[in-house]
This record gives C-alpha cells, sequence and structure tokens, in this order.
C-alpha cells in the first residue's frame, strides 16, 4: 500500500504525482508546438503589412539602401525598402511598402532611382511617374533597371577617380602658382576696401540723390553720344581725308606738301632764330633783364589786381562830374563854404542851416 503525500503542490503517493507531472510536461511540449507552428505558418496569412507590398528586381541597389530605406515621390516619403534578397548573381530583389493613400494614379511603368534624402547624404529611393502602364496590385513582382545613382558616396567616389586623374604634379603646381599670385593681389585687395571704406565715411549725400544725378547724366548721354559720332564722321569726312580723286584716304600730296612747310618753320624760322639768340647772347641778356624788370614790377603796379578796378572807378566819377549834350558839357562843381568862419557866422545870423554849401 502507497503512502500518501503532499510534495509540491501535488497531493498522493508517488505513482499519482509522477503521473501529474509527466501529464504536465506534456501538455506544456504541445502548447509550446502550436505556439510555434502558429506562428510560423498561420500569423503570416492573418498579419498582413498595412499598405502595398511590391517587389523589384534590379541588376544593384544604390549604396546605403537596406530595410528601412525610404521611399520618395515628388520629394515626399511615400513608403520604405522592407527587405533586400539576392535570387541570383546578377539579381537583387527589393521589397518595398508603400502607402496607398500618397501614391494615387502611381502605375506600374514608373522608374526609380537612389537619391540623397535630405543634406546629410543619407540615402533614399526615389519613384519616378511612367506614362501609361497599369495601376499596382499588391504582391506583383516588377523588372526596373534604376534611372540613376545620385547617392552622396557614389558622387564623392567619382569625384575621388576624376581628381585621381586630372591632380597631376603639373596641375598641383600650377595651383600652387595661382595661390601664391592671388596672395600678392592682397594688398591691392586690402587697398580698394580702404578706399571704399574712406568713400563710404565721406559720402554725405543720399543714394537717391547720387541716382538723380546718375539719371541727369544718363539722360544727356544719347545726345552726346549722338554728337561725338557726328563729329567723328566728320573728321572722317573731312577734306585732309580725302584724295584728289575723291576717295576716301590720306592724301599723300597734301601730307608731303605739310611736312614741307613744316619743315621749313622748324628749320628756317625757329632755328634761324635761336641761331641768332645763342650768337648774340651777350647783347640779348640786358633787354631779357629789362622786360623781366619791368614784369616783376607790374603786379605790384597793379595792386594784384584791385588797381584796375579803382581806375575804372575813377574815370566813371570824372564822366559823372560832367553833364549836358555833347559838345557842350557843363561841370557839376560844388564848394561847401560852412567851415569858413567869415561865411558861417553870416549864414549863422540869416538863420540857415549850419551845413550847407554854395553853388
Amino acid at each position: 500500500m502507497g503512502r500518501t503525500r503532499n510534495q509540491d503542490f501535488v497531493r498522493g503517493d508517488d505513482r499519482r504525482q509522477a503521473r501529474v507531472v509527466h501529464g504536465s510536461a506534456v501538455a506544456a511540449l504541445a502548447m509550446t508546438a502550436l505556439a510555434v507552428v502558429g506562428f510560423v505558418w498561420v500569423r503570416p496569412h492573418f498579419d498582413t503589412p498595412d499598405g502595398l507590398a511590391l517587389d523589384v528586381e534590379l541588376p544593384y541597389v544604390g549604396p546605403g539602401v537596406g530595410s528601412g530605406t525610404k521611399v520618395l515621390l515628388h520629394g515626399a516619403e511615400v513608403g520604405e525598402v522592407t527587405a533586400l534578397d539576392r535570387p541570383d548573381a546578377g539579381t537583387v530583389r527589393m521589397s518595398l511598402l508603400l502607402n496607398p493613400a500618397e501614391i494615387d494614379g502611381l502605375t506600374d511603368s514608373f522608374e526609380l532611382d537612389f537619391r540623397p534624402q535630405n543634406y546629410f547624404g543619407i540615402t533614399a529611393v526615389g519613384l519616378v511617374d511612367g506614362a501609361g502602364g497599369n495601376a499596382l496590385t499588391d504582391g506583383s513582382t516588377l523588372d526596373r533597371t534604376p534611372a540613376g545613382d545620385y547617392t552622396m558616396s557614389t558622387m564623392l567616389e567619382k569625384g575621388s577617380v576624376a581628381i585621381d586623374g586630372t591632380l597631376t604634379d603639373s596641375m598641383v603646381t600650377a595651383l600652387d602658382e595661382a595661390v601664391r599670385y592671388t596672395d600678392g593681389l592682397t594688398p591691392l585687395i586690402q587697398s580698394g576696401i580702404i578706399v571704399a571704406d574712406r568713400v563710404a565715411e565721406t559720402q554725405q549725400a543720399l543714394p537717391t540723390e547720387q541716382l538723380r544725378y546718375i539719371n541727369d547724366i544718363l539722360a544727356v548721354l544719347p545726345a552726346f553720344s549722338t554728337e561725338a559720332i557726328d563729329t567723328l564722321g566728320i573728321v572722317h569726312d573731312s577734306d585732309y581725308n580725302r584724295r584728289p580723286d575723291g576717295s576716301t584716304g590720306v592724301d599723300d600730296e597734301f601730307m608731303d606738301y605739310s611736312d614741307a612747310g613744316l619743315g621749313l618753320a622748324a628749320n628756317s624760322l625757329f632755328g634761324k632764330a635761336g641761331s641768332l639768340l645763342a650768337s648774340h647772347g651777350n647783347e640779348v641778356t640786358p633787354v631779357t633783364l629789362l622786360v623781366k624788370a619791368l614784369t616783376d614790377a607790374m603786379p605790384h603796379m597793379l595792386d594784384g589786381g584791385a588797381a584796375p578796378a579803382e581806375l575804372r572807378e575813377l574815370v566813371d566819377g570824372y564822366n559823372a562830374a560832367f553833364s549836358g549834350p555833347d559838345g557842350a558839357k557843363t561841370l557839376n562843381l560844388r564848394l561847401v563854404l560852412d567851415d569858413l568862419p567869415m561865411v558861417a557866422e553870416p549864414l549863422g545870423l540869416l538863420g540857415l542851416p549850419a551845413q550847407g554849401g554854395t553853388r
């Protein structure tokens, strides 16, 4: 007869406890197996993604494209990349999950490329509308060739290749020379800045006033240009630019005649005068000294330009002293006798003003 025990929350003898423990273990294993089967096989059939799922097969993808990469349409985010797979050696399958509400009107004729999503260079997949095509269906697979790879890493790589092929030693030397020459222009640039600063400090007129002056200049500039062109035309059509036959050109005969005349004036006239003065230096020197003395005295005689004005005033006074028609001029003379004692006393007795005169 077995003994009854109470151990680990299971009552009964050893046989009953073993039976209960074994049954519980089998039940736990069965539930675990059911959960695994349900998660692997059943859940994908009921847990569908919230969006339009597409598979796009490409020969390559841009650097940085992976799970979670954003998909853009007209610059706006419309989905993301959910997975990348490689079905064979020359193909990459890119799974996309798009938001149907954001891709209204997009058909299966779209093109795609790879481009930076923002200024930080994060790669994104760009969709480009295509003409025609059918509506996109969930779960479809499309075959595409990227329209371009404009990612930041690709541009840097291509720039490095271009620099590696063109930035030779001679190019580096030329750039170094250009930098040194530019550095030599620094004082000139500084001088220009200083001049501009000084002009700004001394400029008192408002820009509107300066523009008004410029407008006045521009208003007469067409007329000035016309007159200048007419002047050039007149000079061009002058007799000095005409040949004896009336054609336009240099009149060599007239020019030779003018040259001969200038030669005679230079050699026979001024040359002879110079020779004469050079041979009679002792006689000419006193004359030049006399002329110099007269010219030196003239400014003092003219009182720095004031003497002519005083002479003019004196002449006007003399002219005003005579009146009457021509041939019968009369001198206007006024004698003031008030200061003479012999005249001032009788005038006072007569009651005449103390300041008066007799004419």
